[in-house]
């Protein structure tokens, strides 16, 4: 999860779920406040993961992809 904080507005951001919304979020307060500028200050705030679950989406199907191809291979080699 991440959030976006601007610190000249003082406002955080909704959690995201992937980088990709973060930037959604950020280039939205840029342009909405700051005129598509980079407000002084600004950082992303990352959550630390506290479960596969919490995994991007993207990482989440790779790690199925693994698992399936690897139950495969065993199924085949016995």
């Amino acid at each position: 999860m991440y959030r976006y904080r601007c610190e000249q507005c003082r406002t955080t951001s909704p959690a995201a779920h992937s980088r990709h919304e973060l930037n959604r979020h950020r280039s939205s307060h840029r342009d909405l406040f700051h005129g598509g500028h980079i407000p002084d200050g600004e950082h992303v705030i990352a959550s630390q993961r506290t479960s596969l679950l919490d995994l991007p989406r993207e990482q989440r199907i790779a790690a199925a992809v693994l698992v399936v191809a690897l139950v495969v291979a065993c199924l085949i080699r016995f």
